[in-house]
C-alpha cells in the first residue's frame, strides 16, 4: 500500500473490494486465450473468412474480447479508486463503450437468425458474399434478400452508433464501488436505459422463432429424405441461442430492476457484474459444446497462430 493517502496508486481500503477487482480482472483475463485464435482463425483463414455465417459469429466474439479488456481494467479501477477517479471521464466512456458493444450483439444475433432462415428457405448461398456487395451482383430472386440485409445493419449500426456518441458526450455511466451503473444526474438516462429492454427483448424472440422456424422446416425435409445431420446441427444451434438468449434476457431483467428486487450489497452488486463478465465464458461454451465446427476453428487458430509466432522469430535470428 502506498504510503502518501494522495497517491493515485494507493490500493483500496475495502478488502472486500480489492477481492472482487481482481476476481473480476481474473476471470476476464482467462477469456483471452480462448477467444484470441478464435477470432484469428475466422478473419484469416481462407476456409473460415469467405463464410457469411463465420463473419457474423467472430462480430459478437469480437465484441466479447473487446468488454473483456473492459472487465479488467474494472478490476484494476476498483483496486485503485484513487486513480480511477483521476481519469473518470475515460472510466465513464470505457464503461459506456462496453455496454454498447454488450448491446450491439443482440444486432448481430437478429442478422444471423434472418441469415440462416434465408439459407434455409431462399437457398442463400453461405460463402463469398458480403454485406456491401451492389444487388447487381446477386442473382435478381436474392435481391430482396440482401436489401433487406443492408437495411438491417445499416438501422442497427445506426442505432448503435448513435447511442454510443450520446453517452460518450454525457458521460452517462458510472462505475459506482464494485458495479457499473447508468448516472441518473446524466442527460438522456431516462430514456437510453429503459430503451436498452425495448430494443433487446423483441431481438431475442425474433432469434428464437426462427430457429423454431428451421428445425420446422428441416424436420419435414428429414422425413423426405431420411438425413438427420442437418437437424442436428440446428438442435444445436437452437440450445445455443436457447441459452445464450435466456441468459442475457435474465440478466438484462435482473440489471433493470435490481434495486426493487434485492437489497443492494456490494455481494449483490458483484454478482451483477460478474454475470456480465462470465457472460463471454458462457458465449464460448456454447459455441464449442454445440458443434465440431467450432472446435476446428480454436485448433485451426491456436496451430496458425503458433505457426505464424515461430516463422516470426526464425526470421528474427536470421536477420540477427
Amino acid at each position: 500500500m502506498a504510503n502518501s493517502s494522495n497517491s493515485i496508486w494507493e490500493i483500496n481500503q475495502n478488502k472486500e473490494h480489492v477481492i472482487i477487482g481482481a476476481v473480476y480482472s481474473i476471470l476476464a483475463i482467462a477469456v483471452l486465450p480462448v477467444y484470441v485464435p478464435i477470432i484469428y482463425a475466422l478473419r484469416y483463414r481462407g476456409e473460415f473468412k469467405d463464410n457469411v455465417s463465420y463473419k457474423l459469429i467472430n462480430i459478437p466474439n469480437i465484441c466479447d474480447l473487446l468488454q473483456s479488456f473492459n472487465h479488467i481494467l474494472t478490476g484494476f479501477f476498483i483496486i485503485f479508486p484513487i486513480f480511477a477517479l483521476k481519469v473518470d471521464p475515460f472510466v465513464r466512456i470505457m464503461g459506456y463503450t462496453a455496454n454498447t458493444l454488450w448491446t450491439a450483439s443482440y444486432v448481430i444475433i437478429a442478422v444471423l437468425a434472418i441469415t440462416r432462415l434465408d439459407v434455409t428457405f431462399y437457398h442463400l448461398k453461405p460463402n463469398k458474399w458480403t454485406f456491401w456487395q451492389k444487388e447487381a451482383i446477386f442473382p435478381s430472386s436474392f435481391q430482396p434478400i440482401n436489401i433487406h440485409f443492408q437495411i438491417l445493419l445499416a438501422l442497427g449500426g445506426f442505432y448503435i452508433f448513435v447511442i454510443w456518441i450520446i453517452g460518450c458526450v454525457t458521460l452517462n455511466f458510472q462505475l459506482v464501488g464494485v458495479t457499473w451503473s447508468y448516472d441518473t444526474s446524466a442527460p438522456f438516462v431516462d430514456i437510453l436505459s429503459p430503451l436498452e429492454l425495448y430494443f433487446c427483448f423483441p431481438i431475442m424472440v425474433l432469434s428464437f422463432l426462427s430457429y423454431i422456424l428451421i428445425l420446422s422446416n428441416i424436420y419435414k425435409k428429414k422425413r423426405q429424405s431420411q438425413s438427420s445431420s442437418s437437424l442436428r446441427t440446428e438442435i444445436s444451434i437452437l440450445v445455443q441461442a436457447t441459452v445464450l438468449t435466456s441468459y442475457m434476457a435474465v440478466l438484462m431483467a435482473l440489471w433493470h430492476n435490481a434495486e426493487s428486487w434485492f437489497e443492494m450489497t456490494d455481494i449483490t452488486l458483484s454478482l451483477l457484474n460478474g454475470a456480465w463478465v462470465v457472460f463471454s465464458h458462457l458465449n464460448f461454451l456454447a459455441m464449442y459444446c454445440g458443434g465440431s465446427s467450432i472446435k476446428d476453428v480454436t485448433k485451426v487458430g491456436a496451430s496458425s497462430m503458433a505457426s505464424s509466432t515461430l516463422n516470426n522469430r526464425r526470421i528474427s535470428t536470421v536477420t540477427q
